[in-house]
């Protein structure tokens, strides 16, 4: 009986997420860059994935997403009037761990996408995005 129970301790136990990876961490949030204004550009979750609709006349080169104020992944370019899609899993925080981006095969809830802004230097303030469709 002991064995029975050590098992489903020890099954239980493996279905949990896994911790952090410190070798994939990003940086921590640049509070002092946080700024409350937004521009004209869109993002739109499908699932796993976001769409970042760039209607603006200006071209975003280099920059870091910030999301929720504690993920960041680097973007491809985002030329003015154009859309970039981007995988919501490749997003991590300072402990390594991942955005729960959600996907047909998960069973936790995904994690909501509530703040999205783009760091472009290590000194400019951060540029929020308008995030569209979550609640």
């Amino acid at each position: 009986m002991r064995n029975a129970l050590f098992f489903i301790f020890l099954s239980l136990c493996s279905c949990q997420n896994p911790a952090g990876n410190p070798n994939l961490a990003s940086v921590p949030y640049p509070m002092e860059l946080h700024h409350s204004n937004s521009v004209p550009i869109q993002v739109l979750r499908n699932q796993e994935y976001i769409s970042i609709v760039n209607s603006t006349a200006v071209d975003y080169t280099n920059a870091i997403l910030w999301i929720n104020q504690r993920y960041s992944g680097e973007l491809s370019p985002i030329p003015a009037g154009s859309t970039l899609r981007f995988n919501l899993w490749s997003l991590r925080d300072a402990y390594g761990e991942q955005f729960n981006a959600g996907g047909i095969w998960r069973t936790d809830e995904p994690s909501q996408l509530v703040i999205a802004e783009l760091q472009l230097s290590e000194v400019e303030p951060l540029v929020g995005l308008v995030v569209i469709g979550e609640e």
